[in-house]
């Protein structure tokens, strides 16, 4: 039995054709292959990908409409802007630094006079791993030498 509001199943052939490579064992596409391209991307809006990883820093916006979150794989050093909607996940799970997110959705094209060249919608949730700020304290900022005294596995 089919869902007629789920999304359209990715679309291999059209990933595989703009040069976005897969993980070897999953749908998943590695940020790497979409912010390392010669356009940072942006010649692949439109193509709905399959990512996962980590939240480096989130942010509620448009009372509690919607998150920003930059998302790194640990494929590159750059981050992918992904933006989840209320409506899709509740959003204080995934806006914590630390958060493992498991998401599907469609890239875009940013508004004209932001750093990034291209951003993912979330249209599906797939997984979420919670972070409690208390047993993971990693701050958005830079890690002082007071703070990796008191963490010792952090340290390198």
């Amino acid at each position: 039995m089919s869902d007629a509001s789920a999304p359209p199943p990715l679309d291999k052939l059209a990933i595989k054709d703009a040069g976005v490579r897969e993980a070897e064992f999953s749908q998943r596409v590695l940020i790497h292959s979409i912010l390392g391209r010669p356009d940072m991307g942006a010649g692949l809006a439109g193509q709905s990908v399959r990512i996962g990883g980590w939240v480096k820093t989130g942010r509620e916006q448009g009372k509690g409409a919607f998150a920003f979150l930059e998302v790194n794989d640990g494929s590159c050093p750059g981050n992918l802007q992904v933006i989840v909607e209320a409506d899709v996940y509740k959003l204080s799970d995934v806006v914590s630094t630390g958060t493992c997110i498991h998401v599907e959705g469609e890239l875009h094209l940013p508004p004209d006079g932001v750093k990034q060249k291209i951003e993912l919608k979330v249209k599906k949730v797939i997984d979420v791993g919670t972070v409690d700020a208390g047993k993971y304290p990693l701050p958005k900022t830079k890690l002082t030498l007071e703070f990796l005294r008191d963490v010792m596995h952090l340290r390198p």
